[in-house]
């Protein structure tokens, strides 16, 4: 009885090591996934690889790349060598010692201008030349394509009482209306206006004549300095359209 009591207590220790460490049930999810081991490269031959196009890059290797392109390093001027560098250019205003300011259209204008010059502290010098000068702003209409159309034109304007017109003789373009000249610009801006109520189609252009012109050289006090134009548009008889120019070389 007693050894049949101790084979007993033999098998349920058996049982209970088999059932606790042998017969183990494991879930789904907790079982390790099975590696599968990757296959070893191919061989490819040499003729393979020349006709396979070349892989892309990842994405992200993309992006990189493009921000690296996209980023331009700043534009440097190459080194010039020590015999090839030039100094800077002066401005011409600074390096005037003579100015010359016209032009005049006669004797008068110039004579004027030369007095003012000389209460200036200047020490002017007068000459003569050939050459263009402003006259003023030109009112014309000159898309007439017939005689009889500018004809009829200026009829249309005698009837409307612009009557300061006229047909120009031998003008290129021709069958050219002139309607005046005027030293101001609001004038003939206003004159132009009373045309285009009309119907026609007229143009503004500085008017120039051919001829001799007056100039009056001044020597500057120190090199650069610039003398006020201004100072020559007082009264009646105003000078417009001056220039300063550099005098001419002597000879």
């Amino acid at each position: 009885m007693r050894a049949f009591c101790l084979l007993l207590v033999l098998v349920n220790a058996l049982y209970f090591i088999w059932s606790s460490v042998i017969d183990v049930q494991v879930g789904s999810l907790d079982r390790v996934p099975i590696r599968v081991a990757a296959p070893p490269p191919r061989i490819v031959l040499a003729k393979e690889i020349q006709n396979t196009p070349a892989q892309q890059a990842p994405e992200e290797e993309e992006e990189k790349v493009a921000d690296v392109r996209a980023i331009e390093p700043p534009r440097v001027e190459p080194l010039e060598s020590p015999g090839t560098v030039q100094p800077p250019v002066a401005r011409q205003e600074e390096t005037l010692t003579c100015t010359s300011v016209g032009p005049f259209a006669d004797l008068g204008q110039a004579s004027q201008a030369q007095a003012t010059l000389r209460t200036q502290g200047f020490e002017p010098r007068q000459r003569v030349e050939q050459g263009e000068l402003w006259t003023g702003y030109w009112v014309s209409v000159r898309d007439l394509s017939t005689r009889d159309a500018a004809e009829a034109a200026l009829k249309t304007l005698n009837d409307n009482g612009i009557t300061d017109v006229y047909l120009m003789p031998g003008s290129d373009p021709p069958n050219v209306l002139s309607l005046g000249v005027f030293s101001d610009y609001q004038r003939a801006q206003r004159r132009a206006e009373e045309v285009r109520a009309i119907g026609l189609s007229p143009q503004i252009s500085d008017r120039k004549r051919a001829g001799s012109v007056f100039w009056i050289d001044v020597d500057l006090k120190e090199p650069g300095q610039n003398i006020d134009t201004s100072l020559f548009q007082v009264g009646q008889s105003r000078i417009l359209r001056l220039e300063l120019r550099g005098c001419p070389a002597p000879g």
